[in-house]
């Protein structure tokens, strides 16, 4: 049985690959592994038939760390316009230890100002700067996720599109057994058929379970962007979408 570790871009669905991970039958133990430079450890000390999530930046030494103790890597990540809006609303609703929430609490009230922090980065001011631990300044999104995102050109680890995995049933089911198919060569261990384990995944996956949850939409940036907002992320992150495949120019 395989050792699995669900690394993600926040807010990328990490708890639905979870949910697709443990419904394969024997595996166990979700564990939340909040990356902080010194924890590479904690991942490469899971067992076998364990799962453990986390947002780890890429690396190329804890690349080669995995595959050394045959840990499986399933990497997800998602449209970053999609991933700014779904992080304002976390942040305002349920995440009042990110470094933006007293910003957006008492200074930034709109839900543009909000976004466009987050897009361009901000400076903290008087009382926002007691909750920073001596930092001066959220650099924005790009900079505090870009280097989770490396992990899609790792050709030694499965990664994949949040968007793939809410599509049509076609594509959910092609990326599920691009799944399947890395985690065994064979399922004799399971003794399973590849149909029925594909199966009972597709039933594991309740999105409304999991309290991190609000829409899961695809695209719903496009509700929420003002143009503001667009002049600010083409400038930021513009060319990023299209070496993501998400554009194809920043006409958008």
């Amino acid at each position: 049985m395989p050792k699995i570790l669900v690394n993600s871009v926040p807010k990328s669905g990490t708890n639905l690959l979870m949910q697709i991970i443990k419904g394969i039958p024997g595996i166990y133990n979700e564990q939340h592994i909040s990356y902080d430079g010194h924890r590479f450890r904690e991942i490469l000390d899971i067992k076998p038939n364990q799962v453990v999530s986390a947002h780890t930046p890429y690396n190329l030494s804890f690349s080669k760390e995995l595959k050394k103790h045959d840990i499986k890597q399933v990497f997800i990540y998602r449209d970053l316009r999609d991933v700014s809006v779904s992080l304002v609303h976390f942040i305002n609703n349920k995440l009042p230890e990110h470094p933006l929430f007293p910003v957006f609490r008492n200074r930034l009230v709109t839900f543009e100002e909000q976004l466009n922090a987050l897009i361009l980065g901000i400076d903290f001011e008087g009382e926002e700067k007691n909750h920073q631990s001596g930092i001066q300044r959220y650099p924005g999104i790009y900079e505090e996720f870009r280097r989770i995102y490396e992990w899609r050109k790792d050709l030694t680890i499965c990664s994949l599109r949040y968007e793939d995995l809410i599509g049509d049933e076609i594509t959910k089911d092609r990326t599920l057994m691009r799944i399947i198919a890395y985690l065994w060569e064979d399922l004799d261990t399971l003794k399973i058929e590849k149909l029925e384990l594909l199966n009972l995944i597709k039933n594991n996956i309740k999105p409304k379970d999991s309290w991190t949850f609000r829409k899961g939409k695809r695209g719903s940036w496009i509700e929420e962007f003002t143009e503001s907002n667009k002049l600010n992320f083409k400038k930021m992150m513009g060319t990023f979408l299209i070496e993501l495949g998400y554009e194809k120019d920043t006409n958008w």
